[in-house]
């Protein structure tokens, strides 16, 4: 545990020395004359780092040490909030022509007065443009219009809140949700107040306990014996085939019984038949039903089938909402019905097979009852329901007739088969390696049979192919852990212990989120860019492919498995998996579900909390005093103002706003806020919601269309991460997002506009996707040469090119300079009043994108025939999708380079003189053609 610590601290020290690497902040704060601070804070931090990299070299051990180390990163972390928290002034001075950080307290007032008099002028004019807080949507100005006095009344009053946070003491001014329009000149003017004294005294205090701390482990550190080579070695990984995962090992047998049982035998006849899969964790159930669920003889028997994971919470409601979601409707049923009675008139007259994954238990022994009920309407024989449980109480308390299937351990030559396929990607090891295979044999003894354990010991031993290291695995004394014939937790412990530590930070914090949730790529990449686990090692380097490559690492060791759902490729962690990420982040992460939270064990060193209301029933007196007294209770356990993650799963009606609102109102420094289904406004349970100066990652929803998006937004000058995918609520979008300099990722509803409103997209440099962006000559901010610095984009749509009237000007947008740009889509407005042939061609000339690109959507282009660089002189190599929707062009591209052309779409062409699909064309999968008019010729080699 002792290394496990000193990887935190290491990682923490790294964070808190961010902002004073590159001298920025520090040549900042020469200027407001505390330069000296920055570099005492610099220097300290300098020295434990070296300290910490000394005791990695060092036999550590005791909890003496661990103890040490775990103050030595609570130290580092105070330190990162406050010089966090100064960058983030830093920030403000730069965009805003302030002067914050004067020297406000040690001169006096006549002094202060003259100090920043110099500022005044420069302050309210830039504030009166570029005030953050401004709710309505900044009115479009031509270039070199200026604003009316009454225009800047309007702006300035009411439009500020004071910060809060360690160095800013504030006040509330105003109600979060009144419009700017209705606040009136009567509301006080809330200023920025930066307390000098204050800062001094906390970085003096930060330092003198790093000091103390520090020179307490060189102590220790004295007495420590030298690691020894093997110990510090870095394993270095075989390259080698994979294992076909969906190969079902061991199961065979009772996955042909079932088939049979169910499509020919036993159950055909009868009405609605109940089966239960029985077995621990780890044992494989969900993958002997899967492989069961996509039989193509089950798939053609059923009409009907449906998939559902229950997990924790047996909710009825839930579960006949996605019934009714994944059965098809009938032209006989009415828009008025209940959810019952939908799924009553659409299985009436179809036999359909639903799947309930992972049942832990069911709390109201009539939800039973009354799904069965429901279900039983089917006039069909021959239905069924296979449902999945570790527990035998559930499968007697269901009353099914059919007898339980039980999964125990797998035989010894099927698992042997399984774990060697695992570990050298075949379920033949090569001869060479036979030296391994007594070793091999022990492993797996202690892996008592279970499909889960075989793979992440299995994928550990294949990145070493030595005997030293096998044999490490085999003494490890994570093994002295097992205390039950069917444990198999300290086998995957272990696996977690050999992953290098980054990878151990990736895979931990996601248990944070509930059980059983299927991971976009991006949301998993988002968490972790918004705790800064990744960091990108220089300027080639972005975020998305550092965390695609950690995500990859952890598929392939097992820690999460890749599905295939109608919405895309979605990543799941395997339910003891997800324990297991809970219990290794345990001393810093707390995942409570309401309302059973009461005896959850809690460290005080608790800075990343997840909330879960999936359980809670709908508000009363009753339920909302013994929620407080539940939290309340929790509150006295941690340190609520240290929280660095919140996130909230489930709805909570208005009743519960309160509660938590009073329960998490010291949380201040938070990184990561995850709030995917309010139901009312985020200020109402974050009173400080405007002082969270720290937010690195802000995810916003709503179904709540009156829902108006915070105004405070645009301060939030470290965010990196904005997703308002789940927003349904008004889309008025705050001024000057452009404020938000370090902005990666700016997440939209797919059919929203929220990216073309954004003002001065071109300030947003580290974007990583600008979906719309509108041609707005006539409007400053919306030019092309926007996004001439946006080198980050990997996805971009501009629209309105009509706009654009020279081949100059298109060039300005540097398509060409954008690297990493795999989807762009260029639009012209079909309903536009006039065309210019040639001037279009050029413009569209003049947008050549990169070579890597590999998604192209061309609509509405009014130009007689394609670019060169599509046609003859084909440089976009990387092709892999085209989509050409309403071009005039009569003469097509042959495309006989696009050697990885996958998909082609033409659609509403009135005419092609020449138009052949090339026998070049080899993976050519996906051919659409619609809405086409006439054409002379047009050939399909292949």
């Amino acid at each position: 545990m002792a290394y496990a610590a000193l990887s935190v601290a290491q990682w923490v020290v790294g964070k808190a020395l961010a902002p004073v690497v590159d001298g920025v902040l520090g040549a900042w704060a020469a200027t407001k004359n505390f330069g000296p601070s920055i570099e005492s804070f610099r220097m300290e931090l300098l020295l434990v780092q070296a300290v910490l990299e000394n005791a990695g070299r060092k036999q550590l051990g005791g909890p003496a040490m661990e103890k040490l180390l775990q103050k030595l990163r609570d130290s580092a972390h105070n330190a990162e909030d406050l010089l966090d928290e100064l960058d983030y002034f830093r920030i403000h001075d730069e965009l805003h022509g302030t002067y914050n950080a004067a020297d406000q307290h040690s001169k006096g007032g006549v002094h202060d007065l003259a100090l920043n008099a110099r500022h005044t002028a420069k302050a309210v004019g830039k504030l009166v443009s570029c005030c953050p807080w401004q709710y309505a949507k900044r009115r479009q100005r031509s270039p070199g219009e200026s604003s009316s006095p009454q225009d800047t009344n309007q702006e300035v009053s009411g439009c500020m809140p004071k910060l809060i946070g360690k160095l800013l003491p504030c006040s509330s001014s105003r109600d979060p949700h009144i419009r700017e329009k209705d606040c009136g000149s009567v509301q006080e003017m809330p200023k920025f107040e930066f307390n000098r004294v204050d800062f001094s005294r906390k970085t003096k205090d930060i330092i003198e306990k790093l000091q103390l701390v520090r020179k307490d482990v060189n102590g220790l550190l004295q007495s420590c014996d030298p690691r020894s080579v093997s110990n510090i070695a870095q394993c270095r990984p075989i390259t080698k085939g994979r294992i076909d995962e969906p190969k079902l090992y061991g199961r065979d047998r009772v996955m042909d019984s079932i088939i049979r049982d169910i499509t020919k035998g036993q159950y055909c006849d009868k009405g609605i038949t109940v089966l239960p899969v029985v077995g621990s964790g780890g044992m494989g159930k969900t993958t002997l039903i899967q492989h069961i669920y996509r039989n193509q003889q089950v798939m053609k028997h059923f009409p009907v089938m449906i998939w559902i994971c229950v997990s924790l919470h047996f909710n009825l409601d839930k579960v006949l909402e996605q019934i009714k979601t994944y059965t098809p409707r009938v032209e006989s049923e009415k828009e008025c019905s209940t959810t019952e009675e939908l799924i009553e008139q659409r299985l009436k007259s179809k036999r359909f097979l639903l799947v309930l994954d992972d049942i832990w238990k069911i709390n109201n022994g009539d939800d039973w009852g009354k799904l069965l009920s429901t279900l039983n309407k089917s006039e069909e024989k021959g239905s069924m329901i296979l449902f999945t449980t570790r527990f035998e109480a559930i499968a007697q308390k269901v009353e099914t007739p059919s007898q339980s299937i039980k999964l125990n351990g797998l035989e010894s030559g099927e698992f042997r088969k399984l774990f060697l396929a695992f570990v050298f990607g075949d379920e033949q090891y090569p001869r060479d390696k036979q030296f391994l295979l007594e070793t091999g044999d022990k492993i797996m003894e202690k892996l008592k049979g279970s499909p889960l354990a075989a793979k992440t010991v299995g994928r550990l031993l294949s990145k070493d192919l030595s005997l030293c290291q096998w044999k490490r695995v085999l003494k490890s004394k994570g093994w002295e852990k097992q205390t039950d014939d069917n444990e198999i937790m300290p086998a995957l412990m272990l696996s977690y212990d050999f992953l290098p530590f980054l990878l151990q930070q990736c895979f931990a914090y996601p248990g944070l989120f509930p059980e059983d949730y299927n991971f976009r790529s991006d949301e998993l990449i988002c968490l972790w860019i918004g705790l800064d686990i990744l960091i990108p090692n220089g300027q080639d380097q972005i975020f998305e492919d550092i965390g695609m490559s950690n995500l990859n690492e952890l598929v392939i060791h097992g820690f999460f498995r890749e599905e295939k759902t109608k919405y895309g490729l979605r990543y799941v962690m395997h339910d003891l998996l997800h324990d297991l990420a809970l219990k290794v982040a345990s001393h810093d992460c707390l995942s409570l579900s309401l309302p059973s939270a009461g005896s959850v064990e809690i460290q005080p060193t608790t800075r990343h909390l997840s909330i879960s209301t999936y359980g809670l029933g709908k508000y009363d007196a009753v339920s909302g005093k013994k929620l407080k007294s539940e939290l309340e209770e929790l509150k006295t356990r941690f340190k609520v103002k240290e929280l660095q993650t919140l996130m909230l799963f489930g709805k909570m009606d208005e009743g519960f706003v309160k509660i938590f609102g009073d329960f998490i109102g010291e949380a201040n420094t938070l990184r990561v806020l995850h709030l995917p289904s309010m139901l009312c406004p985020v200020e109402s349970m974050l009173h400080n919601f405007a002082g969270l100066v720290h937010l690195r990652y802000l995810c916003l929803g709503t179904k709540v269309s009156e829902m108006l998006l915070p105004l405070s937004i645009p301060k939030f000058y470290h965010l990196r991460i904005l997703n308002l995918e789940l927003w349904n609520g008004s889309h008025d979008l705050p001024e000057d997002m452009s404020n938000l300099a370090k902005l990666c990722h700016f997440y939209v509803p797919s059919d929203d506009q929220l990216h073309s409103d954004t003002y001065n997209v071109g300030k947003l440099k580290l974007l990583e996707e600008l979906k719309v962006f509108q041609v707005n000559k006539k409007s400053e901010g919306f030019e092309p040469k926007q996004l001439e610095h946006l080198t980050k984009l990997r996805e971009l749509g501009i629209y309105k090119l009509e706009q654009i009237d020279t081949a100059e000007e298109a060039a300005q947008a540097k398509l060409m300079e954008k690297r990493y740009l795999r989807r762009l889509t260029l639009s012209w407005d079909s309903k536009r009043s006039s065309v210019e042939p040639g001037v279009e061609a050029a413009v569209l000339e003049s947008l050549q994108p990169h070579g890597d690109l590999q998604v192209l959507c061309i609509r509405g282009h009014g130009g007689p025939s394609c670019p060169t660089w599509l046609g003859d002189e084909f440089a976009v190599e990387g092709l892999q999708s085209l989509f050409l929707d309403g071009v005039s062009w009569e003469v097509f591209p042959s495309l006989g380079k696009a050697r990885d052309l996958h998909e082609l779409r033409l659609e509403n062409i009135a005419k092609m003189k020449d138009f052949i699909i090339e026998k070049s064309f080899c993976r050519l999968i996906k051919l659409t053609l619609s809405g086409l008019g006439s054409f002379e010729k047009m050939g399909l080699h292949r």
